[in-house]
């Protein structure tokens, strides 16, 4: 039986520890040559650039730099990439998508195996998904979305843009999100949540689960029992601020609040938005801009 090619392998951390537990937990697999050692990524570019190794354990954070930096720079041909962190929150979503795995530092002998498993796998697939596709995904995952600037609304058969930057407040209704503009308001068959991934956060602020506000129409806050609080917006409407929510608040708008006692209010109360035809519609895929 032919033996096994070698499993180049290339470590990138800048903890001198941490890139020595990993080459000794390492040696126990007869098939893995660690082919060098970095601790930046200038250092590790140069590395892959002489050794093409199949595999890379990245850390993400390297000192003043990131993982990530390096994985915009790496030239063709892309090794397999599995980070080895202590920060997974950093990156999760780069490691759903793309990554063919992580380990959390710091990793034992087991969870190890098991990630060199998958690379064995990937190798050996007679039609792999190729390194530089992981790569790919991981750059696409790790490039900021850019903000909704659009709704397209179909309204009795007419395609209708509506401008994000018209939105004043969007309210959760069943089905539906309830979106409000200065001159009417739409239905958008959606929820909530999947609107406010796409809304620019430092503008739409999340301050209840059935709510979503632009920051600028916030005028005034007023606690209420229980530590939530009510919103007073631009419009002459106010909303209910939840607990929860608010802690996540920009700093300016939590100090609005004086000290906590003021009477108990509706959730939403004020001049009702201009009635027009509640229009049904869909988050366009993709911005019309």
């Amino acid at each position: 039986m032919a033996e096994a090619r070698p499993l180049k392998v290339l470590l990138v951390d800048d903890e001198a520890p941490a890139r020595a537990r990993l080459r000794r937990l390492l040696a126990a697999h007869a098939d893995v040559r660690v082919t060098g050692e970095a601790e930046d990524v200038a250092g590790a570019l140069a590395l892959l650039r002489t050794y093409r190794p199949h595999v890379l354990f990245l850390d993400v954070q390297l000192g003043r730099e990131d993982g990530f930096a390096l994985l915009r720079h790496l030239a063709e041909p892309h090794p397999y990439v599995v980070f080895a962190t202590a920060y997974h929150q950093h990156a999760l979503r780069a490691f759903e998508v793309a990554a063919v795995d992580y380990l959390l530092k710091p990793c034992d002998a087991e969870r190890l195996a098991r990630a060199l498993r998958r690379v064995r796998e990937r190798l050996a697939e007679s039609d792999p998904l190729p390194a530089d596709e992981d790569v790919r995904r991981v750059r696409a995952a790790l490039a900021p979305p850019r903000p909704l600037q659009r709704l397209v609304v179909d309204e009795r058969g007419t395609r209708v843009v509506v401008p994000v930057e018209a939105l004043t407040r969007a309210a959760a209704c069943g089905n539906y999100v309830e979106l409000h503009t200065a001159e009417r308001r739409y239905l958008l068959r959606s929820t909530l949540s999947r609107l406010a991934q796409r809304l620019d956060p430092a503008r739409f602020l999340r301050v209840h689960r059935g709510h979503l506000v632009r920051s600028d129409q916030i005028v005034g806050l007023r606690p209420r029992a229980h530590g939530d609080a009510e919103l007073q917006l631009r419009d002459g409407n106010t909303l209910l601020l939840s607990r929860r929510f608010r802690e996540a608040l920009p700093a300016d708008l939590r100090r609005m609040a004086p000290p906590a006692g003021a009477a108990d209010v509706g959730a939403v109360s004020g001049p009702a938005a201009p009635d027009g035809d509640a229009a049904s519609a869909e988050v366009e895929p993709h911005p019309l801009s």
